[in-house]
Protein backbone atom coordinates (compact mmCIF):
# COMPACT_ATOMS: atom_id res chain seq x y z
CA UNK A 1 0.00 0.00 0.00
CA UNK A 2 1.24 3.30 -1.17
CA UNK A 3 3.12 5.30 1.51
CA UNK A 4 1.43 8.67 0.65
CA UNK A 5 -2.14 8.91 -0.40
CA UNK A 6 -3.55 9.07 -3.97
CA UNK A 7 -5.06 12.38 -4.78
CA UNK A 8 -8.19 12.96 -6.66
CA UNK A 9 -7.50 14.67 -9.64
CA UNK A 10 -11.21 16.11 -9.44
CA UNK A 11 -10.63 17.87 -6.39
CA UNK A 12 -7.29 18.91 -6.73
CA UNK A 13 -7.17 21.35 -10.18
CA UNK A 14 -3.38 21.39 -10.07
CA UNK A 15 -2.76 17.93 -10.08
CA UNK A 16 -5.35 17.27 -12.61
CA UNK A 17 -3.33 19.70 -14.72
CA UNK A 18 -0.51 17.66 -13.99
CA UNK A 19 -2.00 14.74 -14.48
CA UNK A 20 -3.25 15.22 -18.01
CA UNK A 21 0.51 16.51 -19.05
CA UNK A 22 1.22 13.08 -17.77
CA UNK A 23 -1.10 11.11 -19.91
CA UNK A 24 -0.38 12.78 -23.04
CA UNK A 25 2.78 10.97 -23.21
CA UNK A 26 2.29 7.65 -21.71
CA UNK A 27 -2.29 6.93 -21.88
CA UNK A 28 -2.39 6.95 -18.31
CA UNK A 29 -0.43 7.63 -15.41
CA UNK A 30 1.27 4.68 -13.33
CA UNK A 31 0.65 4.47 -9.33
CA UNK A 32 3.97 5.32 -8.74
CA UNK A 33 3.53 8.87 -11.01
CA UNK A 34 0.38 9.94 -9.60
CA UNK A 35 2.17 8.99 -6.01
CA UNK A 36 3.85 11.85 -6.73
CA UNK A 37 1.26 14.48 -7.55
CA UNK A 38 1.55 15.75 -3.89
CA UNK A 39 4.50 17.90 -5.80
CA UNK A 40 2.17 18.86 -8.95
CA UNK A 41 4.90 21.03 -10.66
CA UNK A 42 7.87 18.59 -9.69
CA UNK A 43 5.44 15.53 -11.57
CA UNK A 44 5.40 17.51 -14.98
CA UNK A 45 8.98 18.26 -14.88
CA UNK A 46 9.86 14.18 -13.18
CA UNK A 47 7.74 13.25 -16.48
CA UNK A 48 8.95 15.14 -18.67
CA UNK A 49 12.44 13.80 -18.64
CA UNK A 50 10.68 10.21 -18.14
CA UNK A 51 8.93 11.02 -21.56
CA UNK A 52 12.38 12.25 -23.03
CA UNK A 53 14.30 9.15 -22.10
CA UNK A 54 11.15 6.36 -22.59
CA UNK A 55 9.82 7.69 -26.51
CA UNK A 56 12.10 10.08 -28.01
CA UNK A 57 16.22 9.28 -27.42
CA UNK A 58 18.25 7.66 -29.65
CA UNK A 59 17.95 4.00 -27.99
CA UNK A 60 16.44 1.41 -29.25
CA UNK A 61 13.74 -0.33 -27.48
CA UNK A 62 16.21 -3.27 -26.88
CA UNK A 63 18.85 -0.51 -25.45
CA UNK A 64 16.24 1.32 -23.27
CA UNK A 65 15.26 -1.96 -21.62
CA UNK A 66 18.48 -3.32 -20.69
CA UNK A 67 19.48 0.06 -19.21
CA UNK A 68 15.67 0.15 -17.37
CA UNK A 69 15.74 -3.78 -16.05
CA UNK A 70 19.35 -3.37 -14.80
CA UNK A 71 19.04 0.21 -12.61
CA UNK A 72 15.43 -0.87 -11.38
CA UNK A 73 16.34 -4.66 -10.82
CA UNK A 74 16.33 -4.33 -6.89
CA UNK A 75 12.67 -3.07 -6.83
CA UNK A 76 9.88 -5.09 -7.98
CA UNK A 77 7.27 -2.01 -8.79
CA UNK A 78 9.39 -1.48 -11.57
CA UNK A 79 9.99 -4.91 -13.04
CA UNK A 80 6.45 -5.65 -12.81
CA UNK A 81 6.14 -2.80 -16.09
CA UNK A 82 9.80 -3.57 -17.38
CA UNK A 83 10.34 -7.70 -17.45
CA UNK A 84 7.26 -7.55 -20.20
CA UNK A 85 8.52 -4.42 -21.92
CA UNK A 86 12.02 -5.57 -22.41
CA UNK A 87 10.14 -9.41 -23.59
CA UNK A 88 8.53 -7.36 -26.22
CA UNK A 89 12.07 -5.59 -27.02
CA UNK A 90 13.11 -9.19 -27.91
CA UNK A 91 15.43 -9.42 -24.61
CA UNK A 92 15.07 -13.25 -23.54
CA UNK A 93 13.88 -14.32 -20.17
CA UNK A 94 17.43 -15.88 -19.31
CA UNK A 95 18.94 -12.55 -20.26
CA UNK A 96 16.32 -10.51 -17.88
CA UNK A 97 17.42 -12.79 -15.13
CA UNK A 98 20.95 -12.97 -15.20
CA UNK A 99 20.48 -8.48 -15.17
CA UNK A 100 18.28 -8.68 -12.39
CA UNK A 101 21.04 -10.46 -10.36
CA UNK A 102 23.30 -7.51 -11.69
CA UNK A 103 25.24 -9.65 -14.27
CA UNK A 104 26.03 -9.30 -17.79
CA UNK A 105 24.42 -11.86 -19.83
CA UNK A 106 27.07 -13.75 -22.19
CA UNK A 107 24.49 -14.31 -24.63
CA UNK A 108 24.36 -10.51 -25.02
CA UNK A 109 26.04 -8.34 -28.54
CA UNK A 110 28.92 -7.47 -27.52
CA UNK A 111 28.04 -3.75 -27.84
CA UNK A 112 25.01 -4.93 -25.61
CA UNK A 113 27.52 -6.37 -23.29
CA UNK A 114 29.06 -2.49 -23.15
CA UNK A 115 25.62 -1.37 -22.71
CA UNK A 116 24.73 -3.60 -20.20
CA UNK A 117 28.35 -3.08 -18.22
CA UNK A 118 27.69 0.32 -18.57
CA UNK A 119 24.19 0.60 -16.63
CA UNK A 120 25.18 -1.39 -13.93
CA UNK A 121 28.58 0.68 -13.01
CA UNK A 122 26.53 4.26 -13.42
CA UNK A 123 24.40 2.57 -10.57
CA UNK A 124 26.88 2.10 -8.64
CA UNK A 125 28.78 4.99 -5.89
CA UNK A 126 31.51 4.41 -7.98
CA UNK A 127 30.02 5.23 -11.13
CA UNK A 128 31.29 4.13 -14.61
CA UNK A 129 35.19 3.03 -14.82
CA UNK A 130 37.15 4.17 -17.72
CA UNK A 131 37.74 0.85 -19.37
CA UNK A 132 33.80 0.58 -19.41
CA UNK A 133 33.76 3.76 -20.79
CA UNK A 134 35.84 2.88 -23.51
CA UNK A 135 34.38 0.14 -24.57
CA UNK A 136 30.89 1.46 -24.98
CA UNK A 137 32.33 4.16 -26.58
CA UNK A 138 33.33 1.52 -29.50
CA UNK A 139 29.25 1.29 -30.16
CA UNK A 140 27.92 4.14 -29.58
CA UNK A 141 27.87 7.70 -30.60
CA UNK A 142 28.74 10.20 -27.69
CA UNK A 143 24.69 11.44 -28.39
CA UNK A 144 23.77 7.92 -28.04
CA UNK A 145 25.99 8.11 -24.65
CA UNK A 146 24.24 10.61 -23.19
CA UNK A 147 20.96 9.20 -23.73
CA UNK A 148 22.00 6.17 -21.70
CA UNK A 149 23.29 8.10 -18.91
CA UNK A 150 20.14 10.11 -19.31
CA UNK A 151 17.94 6.69 -19.45
CA UNK A 152 20.22 5.72 -16.39
CA UNK A 153 20.00 8.65 -14.22
CA UNK A 154 16.00 8.59 -14.69
CA UNK A 155 15.21 5.46 -13.73
CA UNK A 156 17.98 5.48 -10.71
CA UNK A 157 15.77 8.42 -9.50
CA UNK A 158 12.55 6.87 -10.12
CA UNK A 159 13.59 3.58 -8.44
CA UNK A 160 14.37 5.65 -5.00
CA UNK A 161 11.38 7.25 -5.47
CA UNK A 162 9.42 3.34 -5.33
CA UNK A 163 11.50 2.45 -2.42
CA UNK A 164 10.63 5.64 -0.55
CA UNK A 165 7.00 6.00 -1.45
CA UNK A 166 6.53 2.60 -2.19
CA UNK A 167 3.19 3.00 -4.17
CA UNK A 168 0.08 0.77 -4.56
CA UNK A 169 1.02 -2.35 -7.61
CA UNK A 170 -0.87 -1.04 -10.85
CA UNK A 171 -3.06 -3.97 -11.93
CA UNK A 172 -1.84 -6.70 -15.04
CA UNK A 173 -4.85 -5.02 -17.44
CA UNK A 174 -2.80 -1.12 -16.63
CA UNK A 175 0.57 -3.71 -17.21
CA UNK A 176 -0.98 -4.84 -20.51
CA UNK A 177 -1.55 -1.20 -21.54
CA UNK A 178 1.32 0.01 -21.03
CA UNK A 179 2.69 -2.75 -23.55
CA UNK A 180 0.75 -1.93 -26.36
CA UNK A 181 1.23 1.91 -25.51
CA UNK A 182 4.67 1.46 -25.86
CA UNK A 183 4.79 -0.93 -29.04
CA UNK A 184 2.93 1.66 -30.60
CA UNK A 185 5.99 4.42 -29.64
CA UNK A 186 8.18 1.97 -30.61
CA UNK A 187 7.04 1.26 -34.03
CA UNK A 188 6.33 4.84 -35.05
Amino acid sequence: MSRLPLLDEAKDPEFAEALADVEKSRGKASNALRSMGHAPEALKRFASVGDYVRYHSTLTARQREIVIVITGRGYEYAMLHHVPLALQAGIDAKEIEAMRKGEVPATFSEADQALAQYALEFSTPSSVSDQTFSKLKQFMSPREITDVSFNAAYYVAFALMLAAMDPTPDSAEYVQAGLAWQLKADQS
